[in-house]
This record gives structure tokens, sequence and C-alpha cells, in this order.
């Protein structure tokens, strides 16, 4: 029995090294020190790693894509394959993390470190006629041939491409802010911040084009879009639609030379496009001041065979035109507010800075400037102070570099004071002054022919006056000449009987005039053969009451309801005489 179990045990041995379901190691001992050269590969193997940072990884055609892998030794990134008509590999080495940079415009290159940063690239198929064409792309990672991750490279279509008009001031610098943004961008914020819509652009200022585009991130050549190889197929000019018969149309295209700058930003897919307008020539015809703008790429990009307009829009140019005019009046007297306002309309553009001036060389010579904005409807607004500005002169107010269109004269007049009365009838309690002129605020006072004053008005505020009501401080009732003057006002703008008059080469500002009032109040008296005598008063076309009395009748006398004249009166006393003689004689 001892020879069949050393039998079977021998079989068992060979049928588990032939099946390989178990390594020797496990069934037979080793030896102290020993090593056993396929267990350590295995373990090597199996502590490898490698992985994409984003499985999915999307790019518009035409623009870079960054693909990210980790790995902890060398290892092999493949994109595409045979059956996608591309097929690239890029060796990684060592371990880390390590990003891929890929442009997929470039990648009709031969050499794929052309259209490659990051690692070593291999181009196994052959060289694509033209850029990575949309389409989902697997993406491996491996380490000794064995795939440690799987990934998709999705390239989409460009974007519709559309273009929007603007107009930016003349004074706006595109050279400052080239550059100034994040990867390489323009920073666009301070045009952004200054420019308005529209196509309608006055000479001087900057046809502004936003073209909003996609793919386009390493093809754009700021100081050339002429369409040529070193603009990568890109164009941008501005064209005359109409130069009139037997004439070339006038073309401006993006280079420096032609002042129109480029201002990339295509972190947002958009490109600033600034035509300098200030060279162009204005012709009379409306028509031959328009201009259309094109969006083209030619064969040089890489993305048509030949040139084909992505996108249009026009412009039309003016010739500059300003306007100033004062708010109110061009003549600006003292009693008016300090401020000297001023308004003005204009086609530059909107944010446009300009500066209005004003100017007098005598008296005493002054120069005020303001600096203002053009609104978004083309108009501005600005005010002089003119509180200490010398009077009794004239000053010119103009904008700047564009007097022969704005001049005009500005009257800063010094007024005498005045005051005119006319001739009238009262029928009221106040006498009517026809108008004054007061330049610091005051009264006008009525003073009759003896100089005694009157009557007078309410204050007056600096300024004219019309109509004026002076009130009768006494009634009058008899036809006489009156004098109206014009005096200043005491504290707090109230009357003062001895405030200074205005004088005018000293003498007092006054004018006289004949007044007319109605006659004084009369009594009228009717007897009547009563016990008593009644008094009646008939009542006169005066506003002032007049009082009236009944005289009271001698004492001891009889009372008659009819008054005695003096002659009868003596006649019956003499007659009373000689009736007491005869009575005495008799007697």
């Amino acid at each position: 029995m001892a020879h069949v179990h050393t039998f079977v045990t021998l079989v068992v041995i060979v049928a588990l090294l032939v099946s390989g379901a178990a390594p020797v190691s496990g069934l037979v001992s080793r030896p102290t020190g020993a090593t056993d050269v396929g267990a350590d590969r295995s373990a090597q193997v199996d502590d490898a790693s490698a992985s994409f940072g984003e499985q999915n990884v999307s790019v518009t055609r035409g623009d870079e894509v960054t693909i990210t892998v980790s790995h902890s030794e060398a290892a092999n990134l493949t994109v595409g394959g045979p059956e996608y008509g591309f097929h690239l590999s890029v060796a990684l080495g060592g371990s880390g993390t390590t990003e891929v940079v890929i442009d997929t415009r470039r990648t009709t290159a031969a050499d794929p470190n052309e259209f490659v940063e990051g690692g070593s690239p291999t181009l196994h198929s052959r060289p694509i006629d033209e850029p990575l064409e949309p389409e989902d792309y697997l993406m491996r990672v491996e380490i000794d041939g064995v795939e440690y991750d799987l990934g998709t490279l999705t390239v989409e279509p460009r974007g519709e491409t559309t273009v929007e008009r603007y107009r930016a001031p003349g004074a706006f610098s595109p050279e400052e802010y080239v550059g100034g943004g994040e990867d390489g961008d323009a920073d666009v914020g301070e045009l952004q911040g200054t420019m308005t819509a529209g196509s309608t652009v006055a000479r001087g200022d900057y046809a502004v084009l936003r073209i909003e585009e996609s793919g386009l991130e390493t093809a754009v050549n700021g100081s050339d879009l002429t369409g040529s190889a070193a603009a990568n197929g890109l164009k941008v000019n501005f064209t005359q639609v109409d130069p009139g018969p037997n004439h070339q149309p006038r073309e401006y295209v993006a280079t420096d030379s032609a002042d129109v700058a480029v201002l990339p930003n295509l972190a947002e897919d958009e490109i600033y496009v600034l035509w300098n307008t200030s060279g162009v020539d204005i012709e009379s015809q409306t028509e031959r001041n328009r201009y259309r703008a094109e969006f083209s790429l030619t064969g040089e990009s890489g993305f048509v065979d030949s040139t084909t307009t992505l996108a249009t829009t026009t412009f039309q140019l003016e010739r500059q035109t300003v306007s100033l005019s004062p708010a109110n009046d061009s003549t600006h007297y003292p009693w008016d507010d300090d401020a000297f306002v001023v308004t003005g309309e204009t086609n530059r553009a909107p944010n446009t800075a300009l500066e209005v001036r004003l100017r007098s060389p005598d008296p005493n010579a002054f120069l005020q400037l303001r600096e203002v904005t053009v609104g978004p409807d083309g108009g501005f607004e600005t005010s002089f102070a003119l509180g200490s500005v010398s009077r009794g002169t004239n000053a010119t107010l103009w904008v700047r570099n564009h007097f022969l269109e704005t001049a005009q004269d500005v009257h800063l007049v010094a007024p005498d004071p005045s005051v005119r009365l006319e001739n009238q009838t009262v029928n009221g309690t106040a006498v009517t002054v026809a108008s004054a002129e007061v330049p610091a605020g005051g009264f006008v006072r009525l003073v009759d022919e003896n100089g005694s004053p009157v009557g007078r008005s309410d204050y007056l505020d600096p300024g004219r006056h019309d109509d004026i009501a002076a009130e009768l401080g006494t009634p009058l009732f008899e036809t006489q000449t009156l004098r109206a003057e014009l005096v200043r006002a005491g504290g707090n703008d109230s009357y003062d009987p001895d405030a200074r008059p205005y004088t005018a080469d000293g003498d007092v500002v006054g004018d006289s005039a004949r007044i007319e009032f109605p006659p004084a109040p009369t009594e009228t008296s009717t007897a009547t053969q009563t016990a008593t005598t009644t008094a009646t008063r008939t009542a006169t076309a005066t506003p002032y009451p007049v009082e009236t009395r009944t005289p009271l009748p001698p004492s001891g006398v009889s009372q008659s309801s009819l008054p005695l004249s003096p002659g009868v009166t003596i006649a019956a006393l003499l007659g009373a005489g000689a009736l007491l003689a005869r009575r005495g004689g008799s007697a």
C-alpha cells in the first residue's frame, strides 16, 4: 500500500504543475533566502496606477484642449486610433501628473510636436488635411501595455459667427490694453465701459466690431488679420460700399498700419476690432461714406478651401457736429443765478470728453474751463460760476476744437437801476408803477411834491418787475404830481425809511407822473318840517370814509325844521323892539 500512496502523491503533484492552479511553493517547501522571481514581477504590475484627471474632455474644433494624466511610472497616452483616421500616442516619462495640450487647429502638421505640448508625441496615422474634425475620440492610458484608464475627447463643431456694431470715443487708446487680460487676452473692460451700440460714427471716433467666434483661440494675430498665412487665414476689413463711378473702393484691412486694432478676449469667445476713422476722408454724398465690415476665413486657415465670409455689417461715417447754447439767454444779469448753464448736442460717440470755454479779455480778464461728457443721446450740459465775474463786459463761449461752429458772445450785463411811473387815475388804494429794475432788491417809494412819503411797494427781489402796486399810506383827494423813487432794503429785506436810495450819476433814481384821485367826500342836508332835524349824507366814490356832523342849535332857542338866515333874524329883532316901545307909550 505504501507504493500506492507514493504513486497517488506524484500524480497529484504533476497535475497541479501542469494546470497552474497553485504555485509550486504552495506544496513544496522553499529554502530560506530563496526568491520567487515570478511572484515579485506580478506584485510590481499590481502596484502600478494611472488615471485621467477628467475622463470626458470637450473642446471646440480649432481650440486647444488640455488632458491631465496621473501615473505612478512611465506611461503612454493614446488618442484616437486607426479607425478614427487620427492615431496619436504620447509617452509620459517618470511618475506624477502630466498635462498634455493638443492644438486641434494645427493637427494638420506632419510633426506632432507642432500641435502637442507635454510628453513625447508620435503620430501613427498620416497627417490629416483639415483641423481635427468633430467626433468622440477614445483616450487610453497604459503602463507596460496594460490599460489602466479610459476616457473620451469630444471635439465639438465651431459655433456660429456673429458681429455687433459699436462706437467708441476717439480718445480711447487700444494699445494700452493689449495683453492685459488672462492667458494673453486683451483687457477689454475699459473698452466695454466706454463703447455704445450704434452704426453711425463721427469721423475721428472708433467704429467697433464685436465678433463672437469660437475655435480661433490660437489663430488670432492681433497685428495682422489680412487673411494671409501670417494671419492664420483670418481677415477683417472695412470696405467702401459705393465709391462712385471710375473709383476703386477704399479698403482698410486689420493691420497696425491701417489704424485697425484687435483686442481678443478668447476666454469669452469674442474679438474686438477697432477702426480709427480719423484718417478717413468724408465725402459730400452720404452713400460714399458707407463702409461694409467683413469677417472672413481664407484657405490659409485650414477650415475652408477658399475665402468664406462668416459675418458682415455696415457703418455710416459722418462729419463731426457740435452745437452749444446757453440754457436760457446769452444775456446774463446780476440777479440771475450765479450758475450760467449751457447745453449742447453732438454726433460724437457717447462718453466722449469735450471742453467748454468761457473767456473775456477785459476789463477784468478771466478764462473758465469746463469738461463735459457726451451722454447716451449725444447731449451734454455744464455751468459757469459768474458770481465773482466783472459786469458790463462781453465774453466768448465755445467748445474747444469746435470754435467756428460753437463760438458765441455772452453779455455779462451790469444794468442801471430804473423805475417808470405813468400818468393815471387811481380808483383804489394803490398807485401802479409801470416797471422797475432793481439790481440788488428794494422798494419803490412814492413821495408828493413836497418830498413827503405817501406810499410804497412791497419788497422787490433783484430783477425786472412790471405793474408794481404801491399802496398809499394816507388818502389823497386831488390831482397832483407824485414821484416814484427806487430805494434799497434794510436788514432781512425789510423796509427802512432811512435806507439809501439807488442813484445814477449822483441823482436818485426816480420818475414823476400826474396822478388823478377822486374828489373828497361832500355833505348834503334835507330839511323836513318835523320836531327834529335829520341830516343825510351823499357818499362819494372814495374808499376812505369822511365823518359829517349836524350842528347843535343855540341855547334857549326853539328848534325849527327850517334854518333862519341872518337878515331875517335882524328884521325880527327890530320888529320886536318897535312893538315893545309902542306898548310902553300906551302905558
